[in-house]
């Protein structure tokens, strides 16, 4: 059965609701296949920012909060390298494995239609692959380079998890 021309369901008087794709038809190929290296370096990136600058503003909050404690004397606070490095890599391994357990995607995975799922079954990860998975991207970025080798396009950290990278846009129901 067609809808009728005028886009009204005539049963209820409602619109009549229309699936339109949000994948680019040059893209939708590759819908549910195994991402590339660029297209997750691209994603990383943007990872790497959004961690940056969740660090940039809590620095900035301290600063202010120790401005306004005792503004007479106020110096911004110096942090040695060391501990900058360990609150970096903490807030990412968090941010990763929250993101993954939750929706499946960082943002910056969510900006390229990535999504990291079970190779198996195509599930979001549990709690403990994502941590387990997060913490091996943070003490060994390179391993996303095996990529380059795989013919599935996996990295170290997925092979040892059971997890793959996957394209996956989202189609949404719009009223017309």
């Amino acid at each position: 059965m067609t809808p009728p021309r005028d886009g009204c369901d005539h049963r209820s008087g409602h619109p009549a609701a229309r699936r339109i794709s949000t994948v680019p038809p040059a893209a939708q190929p590759l819908q549910g296949t195994s991402a590339g290296l660029v297209s997750r370096l691209l994603a990383g990136t943007v990872d790497f920012g959004v961690v940056v600058a969740v660090m940039v503003a809590g620095y900035l909050g301290i600063a202010a909060l120790r401005f306004l404690w005792n503004s007479r004397t106020f110096t911004f606070p110096v942090v040695p390298l060391g501990v900058l490095l360990l609150v970096y890599s903490v807030l990412l391994g968090l941010y990763l494995a929250a993101s993954w357990t939750v929706t499946g995607r960082t943002y910056g995975d969510h900006l390229l239609g990535l999504r990291v799922v079970v190779s198996a079954t195509d599930r979001l990860l549990p709690p403990a692959r994502a941590l387990a998975r997060a913490t091996l991207c943070v003490v060994f970025p390179i391993g996303l380079f095996w990529i380059a080798l795989s013919r599935r396009n996996r990295s170290v950290s997925d092979l040892l998890v059971g997890s793959t990278v996957v394209y996956d846009w989202m189609s949404t129901p719009l009223v017309s």
